[in-house]
């Protein structure tokens, strides 16, 4: 198994590793730097680790969305996201790839569940979230 962040090789270090359900995704060095966020709203503590793989999603490396899908459903769940239509928000840059909607369309169909159509409120997902803001979910929170 190879890193998705630093293509290194991951090695298995402790039993909880070892029985992991799912398979490993980053190596010992990378997962240190990626911390979740204790607010809720929040994906992920900032720094320029997190920076680095949203600078590589922005060039297109969509593997490494597979880093927020379990931290995005957790948020999700405390939100309630079902009386929600939930929108990934525009990103500012030109990008090969729109990561962020692709992100939110998996996390959509890997929870298999109804969603409400006629629902006015809209949660959007964002990879900055600003402070005091209803209704959104960042990766990090704006410095």
């Amino acid at each position: 198994m190879r890193c998705l962040v630093c293509d290194n090789e991951i090695r298995i270090n402790c039993l909880k590793q070892l029985f992991s359900f799912q398979p490993l995704r980053i190596c010992s060095r990378c997962s240190v730097n990626l911390i979740p966020s204790v607010e809720v709203g929040i994906l992920f503590q900032r720094n320029e680790w997190m920076e680095s793989v949203i600078d590589k999603l922005n060039q297109g490396d969509l593997v490494l969305i597979e880093l927020f899908k379990n931290e995005l459903l957790k948020q999700l769940s405390c939100k309630e996201w079902k009386n929600y239509r939930v929108e990934a928000a525009n990103l500012d840059k030109e990008i090969p790839y729109p990561w962020l909607e692709i992100l939110v369309q998996q996390v959509k169909k890997d929870t298999k569940e109804e969603v409400l159509v006629s629902v006015a409120d809209v949660l959007v997902i964002t990879v900055v979230k600003e402070k005091n803001v209803k209704n959104q979910i960042g990766i990090f929170e704006k410095i």
